[in-house]
């Protein structure tokens, strides 16, 4: 139970176990909201599971351990044989920027959705019918890193040579930059594997912006029913629990606000294990709310 109650007129209720006992009018089962809606200790103590962290920059060793591809210029999915998921792109700056530079892609070459990382500060995003430039300063040498993420391939028409990544060179007003690493990510299979939870990630009690790792556990008292995970304060990512990939949430566009948790997946009478890959920036309280229904919105515009 999350939220505490109150069992109005006559509903109070009894339990049975080996005698009979009548239900309290309040209640709230050591929730971590109680009976108000209030916060009690123990959603206090949620927050810090869920507030650990770890950057996916700093974890490339674990994510791609077969090390990068060397290219003069980027290579899509399909050239590396990266079916799914995400490709993380790495060149460094040809030269000191002291006045902002236009950082951009030729239209329709960022396919999906680029999260751009300078010096492992988080700059902000391309997409593939949206924003296609940023304006970027700093010194020759520093680090550009682009995580693509592949959000799925048109099934069906006349269009499903979907190709996915970096069609294109990305330039720096109007020069394109070459000499680039590239990552493909084996996320679901670290995960599979224990990661990060066996890797004591850092711990964080602020927001943080740009890709990264959300580590927590949770126990399920009693039978693992099917529930709804909802995130609030969330941006977009994408959700595992006990190693099982339940997909993206994009609770700023919707309309879809919770991810459906089968119950099949969830483990009685020892610790659940939650990954997060929060792509663009986490609340201040990373936490998670398990609901016994879906949460649907409008879609943004």
């Amino acid at each position: 139970m999350f939220h505490g109650g109150t069992n109005f007129a006559y509903w109070s209720g009894a339990d049975y176990k080996d005698q009979y006992k009548p239900v309290t009018t309040s209640y709230d089962y050591d929730a971590p909201l109680s009976e108000a809606g209030d916060p009690t200790e123990k959603l206090f103590a949620i927050r810090m599971v869920i507030s650990k962290y770890a950057d996916l920059l700093d974890v490339l060793d674990v994510l791609c351990p077969s090390g990068p591809i060397q290219s003069q210029f980027p290579l899509t999915f399909e050239a590396i044989k990266q079916a799914h998921g995400f490709v993380l792109y790495r060149t460094q700056l040809p030269r000191d920027i002291l006045d902002p530079a236009t950082l951009g892609a030729p239209p329709h070459s960022i396919c999906d959705r680029g999260y751009v990382m300078l010096q492992k500060e988080y700059q902000g995003m391309l997409e593939r019918y949206g924003q296609m430039t940023l304006h970027v300063t700093g010194k020759e040498g520093d680090t550009l890193d682009m995580l693509l993420e592949n959000m799925g391939r048109i099934s069906f028409g006349a269009n499903v040579s979907d190709f996915k990544g970096l069609l294109g060179n990305i330039s720096l007003d109007s020069i394109p930059l070459s000499n680039w690493l590239i990552y493909p990510l084996a996320i679901d299979t670290a995960v599979q594997q224990g990661w990060p939870h066996a890797a004591m990630p850092k711990s964080s009690s602020r927001g943080r912006a740009g890709p990264a790792f959300y580590t927590g556990t949770f126990e399920t008292p009693g039978v693992a029913w099917d529930t709804f995970v909802k995130f609030p304060g969330w941006s977009k990512g994408q959700l595992w629990i006990n190693g099982f990939n339940l997909g993206r949430y994009w609770t700023h566009r919707g309309p879809q606000q919770t991810l459906f948790v089968p119950g099949s997946v969830l483990h009685v009478g020892r610790p659940n294990n939650i990954t997060v890959l929060e792509l663009e920036g986490a609340p201040l309280t990373p936490l998670l709310l398990f609901l016994d229904q879906p949460l649907f919105n409008k879609t943004l515009g």
